[in-house]
């Protein structure tokens, strides 16, 4: 099998000297464009912006997808090269969530391409916004695409990885209404604040058991240091491996906040929102056990591991495509030590060579 570290470098480097922050995708889908359009491939956009590529072959069809944003600060990145490790140089993240996986799909397309290789009919498809919410794959053109299978490259950690578990999440919005005064007469108002914080310390938060967490990342309120606070928002969140188990955790949390909001005397709203649903295969399901056994033929031992984050998979599950997520091989993402090796990325493309023979 060819070796793929130098086109693997190559389309890896040109992809994080583009900046793509989430929502500022253009650049990185006009370089992906054109650079299929050079392997004999065309490519569309659909009507968010994401590209679909598809290519014929024989059997069942696959899908290949990556993400085409990057977390912020991710603009003006520059690389640096040391031996086989790439890594940032400076304060910004390199990028390689997702671009390195995007540089594997593309390094596989062009060899299979290139060399004529027979193998199963190909949907590539490369999303916008998935760091922040899988926008992207919500708003997939769905309709157009036929592949019941996918392999998601968006699993940082090393580059055997695959991911059987991914959570399903819930968001929760609460707003808590009170009544403003001034602070030297606070029997006048109603302290939102003061009822949020007992609330919260009600709330289980945290690590609930080893399928489930909850979590309040963004707390609001308050105008001015003499004043009752007459309002407050909440930005929560909710995730489990066990659909069951996420809806206990948000009906208790609702049930508390509504509590204390009534004690108060406060009106209260509260929104939840299934963020996205998670799905669980066996060791023994084929798609697995068939990505597992050929990492094994290639020498490496696989890693097979449940997250507590989200990808596109999730949304792809949603869709009814059996979506599995794997490593793209690059450590430390969302950080500025963010670092990959060459070598790591080209193992993930010879994985994907030989898979799509299948």
């Amino acid at each position: 099998m060819k070796n793929f570290k130098e086109p693997c470098q190559e389309l890896f480097l040109s992809l994080v000297a583009i900046d793509s922050p989430a929502g500022h995708e253009q650049a990185v889908s006009d370089f992906i464009t054109k650079k299929l359009k050079s392997f004999g491939i065309t490519a569309k956009t659909d009507a968010y912006g994401n590209i679909i590529a598809k290519i014929p072959g024989q059997g069942a069809p696959l899908m290949l997808c990556a993400h085409m944003d990057t977390v912020e600060p991710g603009r003006g990145i520059e690389a640096k090269i040391k031996g086989d490790l790439i890594t940032s140089l400076g304060d910004n993240i390199l990028g390689a969530d997702d671009k390195a996986g995007i540089a594997e799909i593309m390094a596989a397309v062009e060899y299979l391409t290139r060399n004529k290789v027979t193998h199963r009919p190909l949907e590539i498809v490369f999303t916008r916004e998935e760091e922040i919410g899988s926008y992207g794959a919500k708003n997939l053109d769905y309709k157009s695409l036929k592949a019941k299978e996918a392999l998601v490259l968006d699993r940082s950690g090393g580059a055997t990885i695959i991911v059987i578990a991914a959570p399903f999440i819930t968001d929760l919005v609460i707003d808590i209404q009170g009544k403003a005064a001034h602070a030297g007469h606070p029997e006048k108002g109603i302290d939102a604040i003061k009822i949020a914080a007992l609330a919260i310390g009600q709330a289980r938060l945290g690590r609930i058991d080893e399928e489930t967490t909850a979590n309040i990342g963004v707390i609001r309120g308050g105008e001015i240091r003499n004043g009752v606070p007459e309002r407050v928002s909440i930005l929560a969140e909710v995730r489990s491996h066990v659909r069951s188990k996420m809806n206990k955790e948000v009906n208790s949390i609702k049930k508390i906040f509504e509590k204390e909001a009534k004690r108060g005397q406060a009106k209260i709203s509260i929104k939840a929102t299934v963020e996205c649903d998670g799905y669980k295969y066996p060791l023994s399901d084929p798609l697995v056990k068939s990505l597992g056994q050929l990492w094994q033929s290639l020498g490496e031992v696989p890693s097979f591991e449940k997250v507590g984050g989200a990808s596109d998979a999730n949304e792809l599950v949603k869709h009814g495509i059996k979506a599995v997520t794997i490593g793209y091989g690059g450590m430390d993402p969302h950080t500025s030590r963010e670092s990959i090796r060459v070598s790591d990325m080209a193992k993930i493309t010879d994985l994907l060579v030989r898979f799509v023979l299948k």
